[in-house]
């Protein structure tokens, strides 16, 4: 996903380089907020992809992303909550990061890919939960494949608002096991650059 890729560079950027306070203002604030939710939170070309581009500016974009969920259009949009919540995390702001997470929890019975077992890892890594961790893992890989889908190479063939899909299955377990992995490091290594040869 694009905005993923943008928080990676973003995170791998910002390890070692603080901004200046000036360095993360944001002329267009007014045009940014009335954005519709699909070309804000689209990421760079569509509105913040300036400041993804500033070291140390990751808290300044999640007060954007906090300013716009919290208008009536951005209501039905949870991944503007969970792009958030990862901000925060690559920041070190854990405890509200987790928080807006458990934010983004689908009914249950509407959770088909295993979103909230992700959602459940993620808060564990946070938590410094390794138990917990294995566990979201464990439930994740074992998730069954959607009725009337088959399983080829690892994908399963899916249709979604995108189209025609090709996915990996269970999703977004190699994401849980980089998180194992890299347990007790900061959030940003562990969920997107994790060395592979830390255990």
């Amino acid at each position: 996903m694009r905005f993923s890729r943008s928080l990676m560079t973003l995170s791998l950027i910002t390890a070692s380089a603080p901004a200046f306070a000036d360095e993360c203002h944001f002329n267009n604030r007014a045009e940014l907020l009335a954005m519709s939710p699909a070309a804000f939170d689209h990421g760079p070309g569509e509105g913040w992809d300036a400041l993804v581009r500033r070291a140390g500016c990751q808290l300044e974009l999640a007060d954007l992303f906090a300013a716009y969920r919290h208008q009536a259009k951005a209501s039905d949009h949870p991944e503007l909550v969970w792009h958030e919540a990862q901000l925060r995390a690559y920041e070190g702001q854990r405890d509200p990061a987790s928080a807006l997470m458990r934010l983004t929890y689908k009914p249950v019975g509407a959770d088909p890919e295993g979103w909230n077992l992700y959602v459940d890892a993620t808060i564990a890594f946070l938590d410094d939960d390794l138990p917990a961790l294995r566990r979201a893992r464990t439930r994740l890989a074992a998730l069954p494949l959607p009725p009337g889908t088959t399983l080829r190479e690892g994908r399963v063939e899916m249709r979604s608002a995108q189209g025609l899909q090709h996915i990996a299955w269970p999703p977004r377990l190699k994401t849980v096991d980089d998180l194992i992995r890299c347990m007790y490091q900061p959030y940003a290594l562990a969920s997107e650059s994790c060395p592979q040869s830390q255990d």
